[in-house]
């Protein structure tokens, strides 16, 4: 059954987003206890306390003020005092009334109504018995009137300290659930945590690692096919993306191993053809007939050079497809960032590889059109201005990479031209290209003028750059196919001897020319001339003779 490694991923997300949505909803119900039982405290427990405090200091000065009622003789001293008591009690009496709404409990409703009967009490000794008994005696005696309220003062007391203690017992009571609910929390947002660091530990280990091992055996195959080993296949049977990659590259094994196989036998054909030509020519002086089997073996030569070019455009068409797949892939791949960051190297070694496959595989293909002459051309306006802007954006990458600057002289007069702007293109790519190839912390230039060329109005596009330079006995080689300059440069830059040949062709075929100018040490000058207009195609140079595969450095 097949599972992407999308869906593997989105698996593993999911056992962590039930876990934490389990967190989420515990670690929310134990909040709403703690907070419960915190608004129980602001709201009751403390206004409570605070409550009876004020009652204990409003019960000392009462008693203060019986004491002051006492020892005081004048008239007008124990009226005041007098008030001041009727005001402590009205006071006592907004407390009791403060004091009710905050009850939750029976036994709290018990407790507060013995504080209240017994301040009542205290009140009524007060008023009944002490203020009358001290208004008949003027000698200021304490002591026996002051003792009579001491049982009244000693029950409100008791009272008093029985409602305390239900306060504090109601704080701890709540103190107790929120250091419960507390304790309870941490403990599971631990246990939660740790299980899902443990299970995506588990899943990111067993996936990266299988990819790893995966991707590592594309790697290795890829590196075999680079060096020439057709043999073998990677036989992935895990049906997901890297599967559907791995398939894709079998079935381009199985296409490149018959594809070789088929080009051996036509070479062995064409072997045994040049060597039965040589014989006949060897027996030429032995008469007429002898020279026209020699003719015969020619022209069988020539049908052969033609089936190979035939069979070179057909074996890139049938290398394109798997190819281009592959890539495919592996740039599906690398956007969506499903490969772990430590094993992106091996996506960027096989887009790296594909890619440069591909643009041999394209050189080939025009090579062999053009050899066939069916490189078809589109002529329309150009806007000038606007394809040198294209192709020095496409190129300034590599530019970069060996740190040289790319700049352009293009006058906006120059305007519009009538040409095939794709192969007008890829002749610029290409003549870019090689100029950042062969140069490195220099300067690289792309100047566009108009000239006139045997009597034509065309622009001249010439690329300068302060390069290595090509010396004057290797410059005849530069424009033929499957040609490299020097064995030593090749070995340090990469290139297929197909560029500069084809970029030829391809002017030539658009009715310019091309030439170049280089200095060893000093840097090249590589310069296309295109007319404005397309050339008539009896005027045109031919580009459908057969090129002889000499060589190129591109």
């Amino acid at each position: 059954m097949r599972f992407p490694i999308r869906l593997k991923l989105l698996g593993a997300l999911a056992i962590d987003l039930v876990l934490m949505m389990v967190l989420g909803y515990f670690a929310t119900h134990q909040m709403a206890t703690m907070n419960e039982r915190a608004v129980f405290i602001e709201r009751h427990t403390i206004p409570s306390l605070d409550t009876v405090g004020d009652m204990v200091a409003a019960i000392n000065r009462y008693r203060a003020r019986q004491l002051e009622f006492l020892i005081y003789t004048n008239h007008g001293d124990r009226e005041r005092l007098l008030e001041h008591m009727h005001a402590l009690e009205y006071e006592m009496a907004t407390y009791f009334t403060t004091y009710r709404p905050l009850i939750s409990s029976a036994r709290e409703q018990e407790h507060l109504a013995a504080v209240e009967a017994a301040w009542h009490e205290v009140v009524q000794a007060n008023h009944g018995r002490f203020i009358p008994a001290v208004r008949l005696v003027s000698d200021g005696s304490v002591q026996p009137f002051y003792s009579r309220m001491n049982p009244f003062y000693e029950k409100l007391d008791q009272a008093m300290t029985a409602l305390v203690q239900e306060n504090k017992q109601q704080a701890r009571a709540s103190l107790d659930v929120v250091a419960a609910s507390y304790e309870a929390a941490r403990t599971f947002i631990l246990f939660d945590t740790v299980m899902a660091i443990i299970i995506s530990a588990v899943i990111g280990l067993f996936l990266s690692a299988r990819i790893a091992r995966r991707l590592q055996r594309l790697a290795q195959a890829a590196h075999q096919v680079a060096a020439g080993n057709f043999v073998g296949a990677i036989n992935e049977r895990i049906r997901d993306e890297i599967g559907d990659l791995a398939q894709a590259f079998d079935q381009m094994l199985e296409s490149l191993r018959s594809q070789r196989a088929e080009l051996e036998e036509r070479n062995r054909a064409l072997q045994d053809s040049l060597a039965r030509q040589e014989q006949l020519m060897a027996e030429v002086i032995r008469g007429k007939q002898a020279e026209a089997e020699a003719e015969r073996a020619r022209a069988a030569a020539e049908a052969a050079s033609q089936a190979k070019s035939a069979f070179l455009a057909t074996m890139s068409h049938e290398l394109r497809t798997p190819l281009n797949a592959i890539l495919g892939y592996a740039q599906l791949l690398h956007i969506q960032k499903i490969v772990p960051d430590s094993h992106i190297s091996y996506l960027e070694r096989i887009l790296t590889s594909g890619r440069h496959l591909l643009s041999l595989i394209s050189n080939v293909l025009d090579f062999a059109r053009i050899e066939q002459g069916a490189l078809d051309l589109d002529y329309r306006p150009v806007e000038v201005a606007a394809l040198v802007e294209e192709v020095v954006s496409m190129t300034l990458p590599l530019a970069q990479r060996h740190h040289n600057r790319i700049e352009t002289d293009c006058p906006p007069e120059i305007g519009v031209i009538k040409t095939d702007d794709r192969r007008l293109r890829q002749v610029l790519i290409n003549l870019l290209s090689n100029a950042a190839k062969f140069t490195e912390d220099g300067l690289i230039r792309l100047e566009v003028t108009a000239i006139q060329h045997n009597g034509r109005d065309g622009l001249r596009f010439a690329v300068h750059d302060t390069g290595i330079g090509i010396p004057p006995d290797k410059q005849h080689k530069l424009f033929q196919p499957f040609s490299q300059v020097d064995d030593s440069v090749t070995r340090r830059y990469e290139g297929t001897g197909l560029g500069l040949a084809l970029s030829k062709q391809i002017v030539e075929a658009l009715g310019g020319t091309i030439t170049v100018q280089s200095t060893v040490g000093v840097g090249s000058t590589f310069s296309i001339w295109i007319p404005v207009v397309p050339v008539p195609t009896s005027s045109r140079a031919s580009f459908s003779t057969p090129m002889q595969l000499a060589g190129d450095i591109a």
